[in-house]
């Protein structure tokens, strides 16, 4: 419930601030006088649009604050969802600057544009003539059908089954697509991993086997090399290294008594000679097992051939990349092998929550079409209440292939103001001052069936007058026994009803003119009331009639 609007700087408005109470709220005012700006201002606490031509001229920025008791509409989820600290008396305020910029805070915490709207849409609806024009809109209709059967529970099930449906069948189809692009390069993968396994390649085997062709290539050189040094090492005929070495340390141990250092170079040439000796028999084996193949060498060129055209081939440096292609084939190939169970599976998952989505929005469906006879009934003597009494009202349904967001009905309201006129479609047959009694008939039914918040009705009542206009100003008060109502009205029937009255005027101040709005006592409202009914000229007999419609009301 809309509790306290302040105002500051906006358009005609230096600052204002206005108290709400609970039942009927009439605002009245001359034509001009600034009741459009006063739904301009909330219309920025719900999270509208607005540019800097808002703001009273000389000043920087405008301000609009609004408190709400929300104890009733169960927000504390969406409060927690969006980080917002819950209160069961919510401040909102609203800022635009004079460069441009738009800033909103919820209890202080600011909040983006589509969040504030949403948060608006949950706590007022202002029905205004623009908006009767969303009566003739599918998804409006749908809405009040649903509404008016309380499907709530329903559609928020059906809700969660088809988003399921909706990422399912996303990722099938993305699979689909990726399996078809697969299948076609499916033969050339093939071709490529046949070519790689085929090789049998190794980590680290380039390396090795260039090592070994080097060798290969250059075997006499090493096998005379091993030969010599094998020959002088343990093979000379004046005698070998080792002979000799060893008969140095003979002659140093000698004289070792004598000459301690001969002793320790005899001790150093001793561990020489072990280490030698160690050398001659690995150079004695090499000499002996090293013999030109020539068939090797064949091999190894042969194989060293194969890396480098596969590499060539394949746009590779190493073998290890060479591996590594061929593990990523592997895998892709795996994938173009699975991809037919995967999608066997996402298919029968798709069906299942099909299955699901037809059972929920059959018993939705059934739902809707069984509230339209009650609801029909109660159109039309609301309708005839206000004046329009030989009125046809019908919902048409029809089944949809696909499934949409609510089910999978669509929906057309047919009306015609006459009962020897065929229906037609409700938005090419009903004129605007028929629209707006029957949207104010569905928000009547509604209210007393569901928990609406609060609703702001921005003359509506235009084109009407006499004992019609008494009769809405009773719909109005007997809505406002389930939730606080709003009007902005020119009807002194639907003022009279009013539990509360706010008059919106304009002063001059400061050599400016400036609009204001004040609440009205008893005596003000009879006034007011009379000077609706006249004119600026107020008769005794215009108070009279005043005083029987608050009376009366």
């Amino acid at each position: 419930m809309l509790l306290r609007l302040k105002i500051s700087n906006y358009a005609l408005i230096s600052e204002t601030e206005i108290e709400f109470g609970g039942g009927l709220t009439v605002i009245t005012g001359e034509t001009g006088a600034g009741k459009s700006i006063l739904m301009g201002a909330l219309s920025l606490i719900l999270g509208a649009r607005a540019d800097v031509s808002v703001i009273k001229q000389g000043e920087k920025k405008t301000v609009v604050e609004a408190e709400f008791d929300v104890s009733a509409y169960n927000l504390r989820s969406f409060f927690d969802d969006n980080d917002l600290d819950y209160a069961d008396r919510t401040e909102i305020r609203r800022e635009i600057l004079d460069s441009g910029k738009s800033r909103a805070f919820v209890n202080d915490t600011p909040v983006n544009l589509a969040t504030l709207k949403e948060l608006g849409q949950r706590l007022t609806d202002i029905h205004s003539q623009h908006q009767t024009l969303e009566i003739g809109y599918e998804d409006f209709q749908m809405g009040l059908i649903d509404a008016y059967a309380k499907n709530g529970k329903q559609l928020a099930e059906y809700e969660e089954v088809f988003h399921k449906w909706q990422q399912a069948k996303s990722r099938l189809d993305s699979l689909l697509k990726r399996a078809k692009e697969m299948a076609k390069e499916a033969e050339y993968l093939h071709f490529r991993f046949d070519e790689l396994d085929k090789a049998r390649l190794r980590e680290g085997e380039q390396q090795e086997l260039e090592s070994e062709l080097d060798i290969l290539t250059h075997n006499e050189d090493i096998k005379m090399a091993i030969s010599s040094t094998c020959d002088q090492l343990t093979r000379a005929e004046d005698g070998t290294v080792l002979q000799k070495l060893k008969s140095s340390i003979t002659e140093l141990r000698k004289i070792s008594g004598y000459y301690p250092k001969a002793a320790e170079l005899a001790d150093r040439m001793d561990s020489a000679y072990i280490e030698l000796n160690d050398i001659s028999r690995e150079i004695a084996n090499i000499d002996e097992n090293t013999e030109y193949s020539p068939e090797r060498l064949e091999i190894v060129n042969e194989r060293l051939g194969t890396i480098y055209q596969l590499q060539k081939k394949f746009g590779a440096a190493t073998t290890d990349e060479l591996i590594a292609m061929h593990k990523d084939l592997a895998q892709k190939l795996s994938l173009v092998d699975n991809v037919d169970g995967q999608t066997d599976d996402l298919k029968k998952e798709v069906a299942a929550l099909e299955a699901d989505l037809r059972e929920k929005s059959g018993m939705i469906g059934k739902g809707r079409r069984d509230a339209v006879p009650k609801l029909k009934k109660e159109i039309f003597g609301l309708l005839e209440s206000l004046g329009i009494k030989d009125s046809q009202f019908d919902v048409e349904f029809n089944e949809t292939p696909d499934f949409k967001p609510n089910g999978s009905d669509s929906v057309r309201f047919m009306f015609s103001a006459n009962k020897n006129v065929p229906m037609g479609e409700l938005s090419k047959t009903a004129s605007g001052g028929e629209l707006s009694r029957l949207m104010l008939s569905l928000k009547y039914i509604l209210s007393r069936s569901s928990k609406l918040p609060t609703i702001i009705f921005d003359e509506i009542d235009t084109g009407i007058s006499g004992d019609i206009a008494g009769k809405m100003g009773t719909m109005f008060r007997r809505m406002s026994e389930h939730m606080q109502v709003i009007c902005i009205t020119h009807l002194p029937q639907v003022a009279a009803c009013g539990d509360h009255h706010l008059k919106v005027y304009k002063h001059e101040a400061d050599g400016a003119i400036r609009s204001d709005i004040k609440p009205l006592a008893l005596d003000d409202r009879i006034r007011e009331i009379a000077s609706m009914l006249s004119g600026e000229k107020i008769t005794d007999a215009a108070l009279q009639n005043a005083r029987e419609l608050m009376h009366n009301s």
